[in-house]
């Protein structure tokens, strides 16, 4: 599994990498995926709801917003995305 979390701020992707995981897809595999990948950027950890999940299983893809954090985000949005090989 690779993952690729990008930053945004004002329309332009800020900070992204590539974030890569032997475990298989599952709702608390994410969440340590997710939490990982916010460490490693730097930034606070957003509130996981089982919708995040479900978006990421089928759109492959989900997106927090500002209003998804408890503490301030320096940046617009998080975007997790799977990345097919």
């Amino acid at each position: 599994m690779k993952i690729w979390a990008r930053l945004i701020k004002d329309d332009k992707i800020a900070k992204d990498m590539i974030y890569s995981s032997s475990l298989k897809t599952s709702a608390s595999n994410y969440e340590l995926w997710l939490r990982d990948i916010c460490h490693q950027l730097d930034v606070p950890n957003p509130v996981l709801l089982n919708q995040h999940y479900k978006n990421f299983v089928n759109f492959h893809n989900t997106r927090f917003k500002d209003d998804d954090f408890i503490e301030s985000l320096d940046y617009d949005m998080l975007i997790i995305e799977d990345c097919k090989e």
